[in-house]
């Protein structure tokens, strides 16, 4: 064949990296050894029966070589079709694939040539770029001009060959095609394509050895001969290998429709297996789907579709599905507590995987029994719990089955008596964690026997009434919810209604000491506690007190003193009764000035002993101005007269004052600074009567007078005083 250039071996390059790209899909080859027949025949039964002759590549030579005991007619032919010479010979395979392997045998193919030189190609095409058929209409050998068109399908794709047209069985027993129309070519690009030609032997149109119409044979270890074609041998044909897709379309829980893809070339039917367990059943059909039915829910099938050629099965598609399961039964509630809910239910027909339950606010829970708890809920809180049945890889779910159910409510806490009458009860309490509707409140006496005290409220705290007086009861809250028809655990407290109150409490009272009487009233017991306070706070207490009656001594002066008096039977205090009273008042004593001037006199007075808190009257007035004044003082004992006139003599009074009533006073009288002015008086006597002024008036007569006259009309209201000039001349 010649030594190969450089050139050469970058082609061979090429060559691989096209058969890698093109040996991408998987196939099968069949070696037809049980009849020897023409290359037209093999080629027409493998075209019926599979996809084409075989087409030989550097990957499957040795494969298909290794399994040959004689020659085979492979899938090439000098032109591939017969009738015409104007093709390039030995240019493609007979399933369209260019030719770019050769491995013939030493001193095959034999050429006929009208020159003394011929070439052949001895490597491939060399791809530079992509063009159309129309782009490339002959090529030429090195040295002379010998030119061959009509290469367009030199580098074409190979596809599936449908065959439409009708088959039968030849007189050799192969699968023909009638009208041995050959496969279309696809449309596919092309490569603009270099080659080297080596020299061959010149050999002479006469020679014994060329063929015309010649067919490849591949001999049994694998090189390549001439045969003419109509010499009778065994074939190899090959067929992608199939792979197709099935799928099912709809699932319900005793049926399911099948469908897959159609095979290659012509199939009689489609053999359809159907396996469950150990099972399998079996259905042909000329249809691209199946309606499978009688099957049982919630099963596994895997499904294997055979299209049948030739009485060939060829690789099936396969799918596998699970059939819905069916729904869950009699689906209940069988307990509930605070926190968690027990559900049960009848396990449906069929075959079930698991059961997947789920409510809201928590994750689903699988469950391979068909009970199941589910805690960590909110007390009293309406759930809806949905049970659906599963299949093993959890892909097909059975319809919902639904249920609703409470958790019961919580117990209240902190329930107790706030407020006690002789005919009623007040309780409260906190509400219990989670949810409720409200509450259930009932009372019952001593004997157990339930009172007309059954009520359901809403609020957290409620009046007990209409109970007897000096009882004991006891009292119960319960949680509700789910419309009142689910209680929680009832919480009890226990206390007794206070007995009757005493009636007509009197208080009499002196200036330390208060006398309480009082009477007792139908039903009450025959203590009582009494109590005395002063200003809010308490000062005695007495408990266990048999009469109906008690006395205070040692009291607070002008002290307003409150006495309580309850009835008690047990540790249970009727409703109070209370009364209060001021004890006597008693005067203050030493009232005294501290200070004055010309227009104001401060007082100060002694509190009577034995008082806690007072309040004073204070007053008061000048005769001589008319002037009055009075004012109230409260816990102090001094006071400042403002606004008086000088030299003036003023009484003072203050009072003690409690309970509308007045003190005696303690007096006390100043004078307010005067403020003085000198008035001189000159006087003359005169008398008809001669010497009667000198004899009968005397300076010491005229004062004494003049004294009298100023003390009258003065007095010691005001500051005054008379002096007499010693030294003034008669």
């Amino acid at each position: 064949m010649g030594n190969l250039s450089l050139k050469d071996k970058s082609c061979f390059l090429i060559f691989w990296t096209l058969v890698l790209m093109c040996c991408a899909v998987q196939q099968d080859y069949y070696f037809n050894d049980w009849r020897n027949v023409t290359w037209d025949q093999a080629r027409n039964h493998c075209q019926v029966c599979f996809k084409e002759l075989v087409t030989l590549t550097p990957e499957n030579i040795q494969t298909i070589s290794q399994n040959l005991s004689s020659d085979c007619w492979v899938g090439l032919r000098k032109t591939l079709n017969s009738t015409s010479n104007s093709s390039m010979p030995w240019s493609r395979w007979a399933d369209e694939k260019p030719l770019i392997f050769q491995n013939w045998n030493p001193g095959s193919p034999v050429l006929k040539s009208s020159s003394s030189r011929r070439y052949c190609c001895t490597c491939p095409a060399k791809t530079t770029e992509t063009f159309t058929t129309q782009d490339v209409t002959s090529f030429s050998g090195p040295g002379d001009n010998t030119t061959a068109t009509d290469i367009s399908s030199f580098t074409s794709d190979v596809t599936d060959q449908t065959v439409t047209d009708q088959t039968v069985t030849d007189q050799t027993g192969l699968w023909v095609n009638t009208t041995h129309n050959p496969p279309p070519a696809s449309a596919a690009p092309t490569a603009r394509v270099e080659a080297e030609y080596v020299h061959l032997p010149d050999v002479h149109e006469t020679d014994g050895r060329f063929i015309n119409d010649s067919c490849v044979a591949m001999l049994s270890f694998g090189a390549w001969v001439e045969k003419d074609c109509s010499e009778l041998l065994p074939f190899i044909c090959y067929e992608d290998r199939f792979f197709g897709l099935a799928s099912v379309i709809t699932i319900k829980s005793e049926s399911a429709i099948l469908r897959w893809q159609p095979g290659p070339g012509i199939i009689s039917h489609y053999r359809v297996e159907v396996r469950a367990g150990g099972e399998k059943t079996q259905n042909e059909t000329d249809k691209l789907t199946l309606n499978l039915g009688y099957l049982t829910a919630g099963t596994r099938y895997s499904v294997q579709v055979f299209p049948v050629k030739c009485n060939r099965d060829l690789n099936p598609q396969e799918v596998a599905f699970y059939t819905i399961p069916n729904k869950v039964e009699n689906l209940a509630v069988t307990n509930v507590t605070e926190s968690s809910v027990f559900l049960s239910w009848n396990k449906p027909a069929g075959n079930v995987g698991f059961y997947l339950i789920k409510f809201q606010g928590g994750k689903p829970i699988k469950s391979y029994r068909e009970d199941t708890e589910i805690d960590s809920l909110t007390p009293g809180k309406r759930y809806t719990f949905t049970v659906l049945s599963g299949v093993g890889d959890n892909s097909t779910w059975s319809e919902e089955s639904n249920f609703q159910a409470y958790t019961k409510p919580g117990k209240v806490s902190n329930l107790r008596v706030t407020n006690i009458t002789d005919s009623s009860l007040q309780l409260k309490w906190e509400p219990p964690k989670g949810k409720n509707e409200g509450f259930l409140v009932k009372a019952v006496n001593d004997t157990n026997d339930t009172l007309d005290i059954d009520r359901r409220v809403t609020e957290t705290e409620v009046i007990i009434p209409g109970l007897p007086m000096g009882t004991r009861i006891t009292c119960s809250v319960t949680a509700l919810t789910d419309n009142g028809k689910l209680e929680g655990d009832k919480v009890t407290v226990t206390n007794y209604t206070a007995p009757g109150s005493i009636s007509d409490l009197i208080l009499d009272s002196t200036y330390n000491s208060i006398n309480a009487t009082w009477k007792s009233s139908a039903g009450s017991s025959s203590s009582f506690t009494v109590e005395l306070q002063l200003d809010g706070k308490n000062v005695t207490t007495i408990h266990d007190l048999k009469e109906p009656g008690k006395h205070f001594d040692k009291l607070k002066f002008a002290a307003n003193y409150t006495v309580i008096v309850y009835t008690v039977s047990g540790h249970i205090k009727s409703l109070a009764v209370e009364r209060s009273k001021f004890t006597g008042v008693v005067p203050p004593t030493n009232a005294t000035v501290i200070s004055s001037n010309k227009k104001n006199i401060t007082f100060q007075w002694k509190a009577p002993d034995n008082i806690v808190t007072a309040r004073y009257s204070v007053r008061i007035n000048s005769s001589f101005w008319g002037h009055d004044q009075s004012d109230t003082v409260e816990d102090k004992t001094t006071y400042t007269f403002v606004g008086l006139e000088s030299g003036t003599k003023y009484d003072f009074e203050v009072r003690l004052v409690a309970d509308g009533k007045s003190s005696t006073p303690a007096t006390v009288s100043n004078f307010t600074v005067a403020e003085k002015r000198e008035i001189t008086l000159s006087m003359l006597c005169s008398s008809a009567e001669s010497l009667l002024c000198d004899k009968y008036t005397t300076r010491d007569d005229v004062y004494n007078q003049l004294h009298k006259h100023f003390n009258e009309l003065l007095g010691d209201n005001v500051f005054w005083q008379l002096e007499k000039l010693e030294n003034e001349n008669r």
